[in-house]
């Protein structure tokens, strides 16, 4: 049975952005960044192969994946670290990747591209949002 939803069209894009900024020299209008690392856990347990997307209110959305302690790390471009300082929402897919698999089910109120109620400011310098407390009921 084969997947529908919103996950191809969303790893399309950012696979083609990452391509397209990354293969160039570099861009002088590049956004100012905040590093950004954290953990995910649903119902008390670490959230592994979920890929954790920052979408700020304007401009490219930074997505990282977690490891299977839950911790991750965002990726704005492909070679540059972090997130666009200002607001984002958060919201988490899984991950098709065969090598990759999520320890547990996203719930529906947690999907990215949806009003999942989760959010972080990311400011200049080094952050850390741990969303540890998400719950599947």
């Amino acid at each position: 049975m084969k997947k529908t939803g919103i996950f191809p069209s969303v790893c399309i894009l950012f696979a083609i952005s990452l391509f397209s900024i990354g293969c160039g020299g570099g861009s002088s209008d590049q956004p100012d960044l905040g590093s950004v690392t954290g953990a995910i856990a649903l119902d008390g347990k670490p959230l592994g192969g979920v890929i954790v997307v920052f979408s700020p209110e304007e401009g490219r959305q930074s997505v990282g994946i977690t490891d299977a302690d839950g911790k991750y790390e965002l990726q704005y471009t492909g070679d540059s670290r972090g997130a666009k300082i200002g607001k984002h929402s958060v919201g988490f897919m899984a991950s098709d990747d065969e090598d990759v698999k999520a320890s547990a089910s996203i719930p529906a109120k947690y999907a990215a591209g949806t009003e999942t109620g989760l959010s972080a400011e990311v400011v200049a310098g080094k952050n850390t949002f741990d969303f540890t407390d998400l719950t599947s009921d």
